[in-house]
């Protein structure tokens, strides 16, 4: 059995296509990378055409196409054939043999087949947007659901995940408790003045003796303190959004 469209179209949509070679990301370097993830014969400073990385995405699709073959001991529909060759082709042959996916698969327990999928969304131990939304359309495929199968070609592979909304200082718990602090602290300072004064003449010696006197350096203290991790919350959402 061949792989039809629907099959290269996920494949083609999650890899996306770079006609200049890159270094693999773990190491750096080898094994370089082109076109839809073709790895053979690839060198630095390599460059192709968009028609060399399609004839070199049919030449290793082949490769996937005899492995699920040969893995696969059931009769299977061709849009089950294809979700499996989009998984093989992102996974590996090797994962697929030793995968509970492909015990599934051979016990005929078709139905338990797309949450096999869904197990397989994580890269060196963290789960990644990106192969979420791949093993949903490959479980969608499996399945037969037509318009889930489909990739959303508005989403491109390259294209990074939605950015949560900016946050502002009525976002920020330390900004906020600042702020609070802050006043808690002026208002400690009035009502202390106010506690003092017997009338609006000794209002001015009230004043001179607070400020003079260790509760009302506490409380400038305090008060200081808190416009100061205020402004460094601000400064950090201004610049860094968090």
């Amino acid at each position: 059995m061949l792989a039809s469209r629907e099959a290269l179209d996920i494949i083609k949509e999650f890899e996306g296509c770079r006609l200049a070679a890159y270094p693999d990301p773990g190491t750096g370097g080898a094994p370089w990378t082109i076109g839809y993830g073709h790895t053979k014969g690839v060198s630095r400073g390599m460059l192709i055409t968009q028609q060399q990385a399609e004839d070199f995405l049919h030449i290793d699709i082949l490769e996937f196409e005899k492995g699920v073959d040969e893995l696969v001991k059931v009769g299977l529909k061709q849009h089950q054939f294809d979700a499996l060759v989009s998984f093989a082709f992102n996974c590996g042959i090797g994962n697929l043999r030793s995968s509970t996916l492909l015990k599934m698969v051979n016990a005929g327990n078709f139905d338990a087949v797309p949450a096999q999928f869904m197990r397989w969304t994580r890269a060196a131990g963290k789960e990644l947007p990106g192969l979420v939304r791949r093993r949903r359309a490959e479980a969608a495929l499996w399945r037969g659901v037509d318009e889930a199968a489909k990739v959303d070609h508005n989403e491109s592979a390259s294209k990074p995940d939605a950015l949560p909304p900016a946050k502002t200082m009525a976002d920020s718990k330390q900004g906020n408790a600042a702020f609070v602090t802050g006043g808690l602290a002026v208002m400690g300072a009035a009502k202390e003045a106010t506690n003092q004064a017997k009338d609006a003449s000794d209002m001015i010696d009230v004043l001179t003796s607070i400020v003079s006197g260790p509760n009302f350096l506490i409380l400038v203290a305090i008060g200081a303190l808190a416009g100061a991790i205020w402004y460094w919350r601000y400064r950090n959402m201004e610049e860094h959004g968090v």
